[in-house]
Formats: C-alpha cells, structure tokens, sequence
C-alpha cells in the first residue's frame, strides 16, 4: 500500500524519459500525522478565508515580481481558484508565510515580499523544519550550508545563492533517501536499493530525475513537491540543468532565490514528516 501522508493527491504527469516504464512497487510505511500536512491545512483554511480585496491584494502584489520571474504567474494562477480547489504544495506554502507576514509587518505595504528571506520568522520557520530532519551524519554540515544561503540571499549575491539552493535540494532528497534505505551509497556512486528504476547500469543513479522516481513510491507525496518535479511545468525547473552546468546566466536574480527559498521550506517540512 502506498504511503498517503497527504490528503486528495492526485498524480502529476511527469514527462517521458528513456526510463519512463513500469517501476518496481515495493510496500509502503504506515502514515502518521505530519507537521506538514497541519502547515497546508492551516494555509489552505487561511487562503480561502480571504475576502476578495485581501486576495485581489496578495495577486497584485506577486504580479509585480512576474516579469523577472515568470514563476509568480504560475502562484497567482495556483492562487486564483475557487475555494473549493486543490491548491499546490508551494502556493500553500507562500500562503502560510503570507500569513506570518500579517502577523508581523506593521507597514505591509512598505514591505518587499522578496525580503521575506531575510526575516527572523522565515528563517527560524526553516531551520525549525530541517531540525526535525532524520537524514544521518551530513546533517550538521547541511545546517551550516542553508544558513550560509541565507548570507548569500542578503548579500544579493544571487549567482552563488541559487545553484547553492538547486544543489541542496538535490542533496536533501539524495540523504533522505539513503536515511529511509532505499539509496546506498558506495564512494561516490548512488545505488538503486529496491531496483525501482529500469535499465540502469548496476542500478546506478545517475540523476535528480531517478531520485524522484524513487522517493514516489517512498511516498508518493514527493510527487507534488514542485522542487521533484521533472517536467516542463515552470521554467524554474527546465533551467535547473543548465544553471547547474553553467550555461545560463540569465537568471540569477532575487526573484528566483525566493522562489527557491519557498521551494525549500515546501521539500523540509514534508521531509520532516518522512519517518522510517
């Protein structure tokens, strides 16, 4: 059975690779009740709560961050449902900072949504998540990096925070699934535990995309978490590689540390959740 640590999943269609066939199913963990399913519940529950000047507020506001990170139209599109929707894992997650914005910003309209990052209340939200990490001996050295981001982050030295966040997103995923046994890791060679991707060579990963295939049917959860997502759904993703190896330079800017950022609480805190 798989494991359902969130409530009306519906599977993405993720796009097709030399690999995309039948994967191996294996069973899963009994749930528990995850921090993280309360965070969306409660984000999910506050969005709808929003009359339509506060809402028609929170849009105007991410509107103005779309032409240098076309990614906030994707939130305002995952923002602008009836209430009765499914909303994504990371627009949730916003709404729930959005909340705290609330909460704490006395000038909300003087307030940069984008210097959420640098606030005591995002930070501590973060680091609270990973310290409930169960990932094994790198998570001290991971605890230092991530605060090392947000440094890179007030700085603006975006050229260095984000292929910092791309790779620790990967990292992540990779310790936890060598945590929950389904990765060995032999010198620096990744190791397919249950054989849950086809036709790889001594069942060796190779890739964030085989990653995420197998930390599906860990839990199929991982599916909606937009950091593991690997299709064409937003440019945040498709950019990923290239960013990584070197060839896009187009888009170290503010607004994708924050996007990332966002996508890095959304991956910790249903991480924290993942228990063996």
């Amino acid at each position: 059975m798989i494991n359902d640590n969130f409530d009306d999943f519906e599977e993405d269609e993720f796009e097709e690779d030399e690999f995309d066939r039948e994967v191996t199913r294996i069973p899963q963990r009994e749930p528990t009740q995850p921090l993280g399913k309360i965070i969306l519940t409660e984000a999910n529950a506050f969005l709808n709560s929003l009359n339509a000047t506060e809402h028609g507020y929170l849009l105007k506001r991410l509107n103005a961050f779309s032409e240098s990170e076309p990614y906030f139209n994707v939130l305002i599109d995952e923002l602008d449902q009836p209430n009765d929707a499914k909303f994504a894992n990371d627009a949730l997650n916003l709404m729930h900072f959005w909340k705290l914005i609330l909460q704490n910003e006395t000038d909300l309209d003087h307030f940069n949504l984008l210097d959420l990052i640098n606030t005591d209340y995002f930070q501590a939200q973060v680091m609270t998540a990973f310290d409930a990490l169960d990932i094994g001996e790198h998570k001290a050295q991971r605890r230092i990096v991530i605060q090392e981001a947000f440094k890179l982050y007030q700085l603006e030295c975006h050229a260095g925070c984000i292929p910092l966040l791309y790779a620790q997103l990967e990292g992540l995923l990779t310790d936890v699934l060598i945590a929950q046994g389904y990765l060995k890791q032999n010198d620096t060679k990744f190791v397919d535990v249950y054989k849950i991707v086809p036709g790889l060579k001594g069942n060796e990963i190779k890739s964030l995309w085989h990653k995420s295939k197998i930390a599906c049917e860990l839990n199929r959860y991982f599916a909606e978490i937009n950091a593991y997502k690997m299709d064409n759904s937003s440019n945040v993703t498709m950019t990923r590689h290239n960013i990584l190896h070197g060839t896009d330079v187009i888009h170290f800017n503010k607004e994708r540390s924050f996007i990332l950022f966002i996508w890095l609480f959304s991956a910790i805190s249903f991480m924290s959740t993942v228990r063996a």
